[in-house]
């Protein structure tokens, strides 16, 4: 049984008890009003697929441009605050939205699949230029093989970092569809009701999900 039909249901209820007994009325308004908190308690785990893919977007766009403004100021200054933002934002931007959703593990698991691109490609190029010969201006063959590593390097970094972004919404539904798996599952409420309204009236209220 969905959600807005046990309110539906409950609010028919109350309509009919205020038909029948004025005074039973706000009892019923109350039972009415604490299944509806109730209810939004069990929704409130429920996660935006947009807010997810903005937030890794954002956590990733905003502190590499931050970062490379900073780094070519042209003061000095800049050179290490932006290169903190950008190594954050390349590493740790795309997991954002997927702390927003909860899925942590996927999280680090991107953060580590980047660190170890840019390790292996690290040591690839130091072995590469273990021999000598890696000069800017060199005429050496090490140079330009290191300078395809550092590419290969780059374009798989962004190719995580573009995965990680484009795919945080599947983690969100994966995340939504767990939570509502949970809230419709058959679940069966007993709870003790005290009407003050009606003289301290002592019942007990049912619900059954089905």
């Amino acid at each position: 049984m969905k959600t807005r039909q046990i309110l539906s249901a409950l609010g028919v209820l109350a309509a009919f008890s205020a038909l029948a007994d004025p005074g039973a009325a706000r009892s019923q308004d109350a039972l009415l009003a604490s299944a509806v908190a109730a209810e939004s308690k069990e929704i409130a785990g429920l996660k935006s697929e947009s807010t997810a893919t903005l937030l890794s977007f954002a956590g990733t766009a905003v502190p590499i441009t931050l970062g490379l403004v900073l780094a070519n100021s042209g003061d000095g200054g800049g050179a290490l605050p932006g290169l903190l933002l950008f190594t954050y934002g390349m590493y740790f931007g795309p997991a954002t939205g997927y702390w927003y959703a909860g899925a942590s593990g996927a999280a680090w698991e991107g953060v580590g699949t980047r660190v170890g691109i840019t390790l292996v490609g690290t040591l690839a190029m130091a072995a590469v230029c273990s021999g000598g010969g890696c000069e800017i201006f060199g005429d050496d063959s090490a140079m330009a093989l290191a300078g395809v590593v550092g590419l290969v390097t780059l374009a798989a970094t962004a190719y995580s970092m573009i995965r990680d972004i484009s795919g945080v919404d599947g983690q969100v539904r994966r995340h939504n569809d767990a939570v509502t798996a949970g809230q419709e599952s058959p679940r069966l409420t007993i709870a003790p009701v005290l009407s003050p309204a009606d003289g301290g009236t002592v019942g007990v209220f049912g619900r059954l999900r089905l």
